[in-house]
């Protein structure tokens, strides 16, 4: 049977917030959010923020993946071109719980001020 994401995305938050309690850091880390389906009264357009997707170990910009070495760069670099600080994040249908952390980890990061987490999976080959 498998998982559901929206427990596995909840566990992503409490970790993230639990590690930078106990650790004591002072860094200010962008604000997390999970986003669920539809009924928004005031949604963000597209160009807002970028759309990346986890894809199990990697991750993804527009069909896309970014090299695993410089992925905070280039989400940077993302940021700042399209003049946004707000990032989406799509998870692909099957991705490992670890990825998703590793990914969240990663882009808490980046020059982002806010990081939005859909609670709906991507099925293979759809994009966001």
């Amino acid at each position: 049977m498998k998982p559901k994401l929206y427990p596995i995305l909840l566990a992503v938050l409490a970790v993230g917030f639990g590690t930078a309690v106990l650790a004591g850091e002072n860094r200010d880390y962008p604000k997390i959010s999970l986003v669920g389906p539809g009924g928004g009264a005031n949604p963000i357009s597209r160009d807002q923020f970028i759309t990346l997707v986890v894809e199990g170990p990697f991750i993804s910009y527009e069909k896309t993946p970014i090299p695993s070495a410089g992925v905070i760069d280039y989400v940077n670099d993302l940021l700042k071109t399209k003049g946004v600080s707000y990032i989406g994040v799509y998870t692909r249908e099957g991705v490992k719980y670890g990825d998703v952390i590793r990914t969240v980890d990663i882009l808490r990061q980046t020059n982002a001020k806010n990081i939005g987490v859909s609670m709906i999976e991507l099925p293979v080959g759809r994009e966001p």
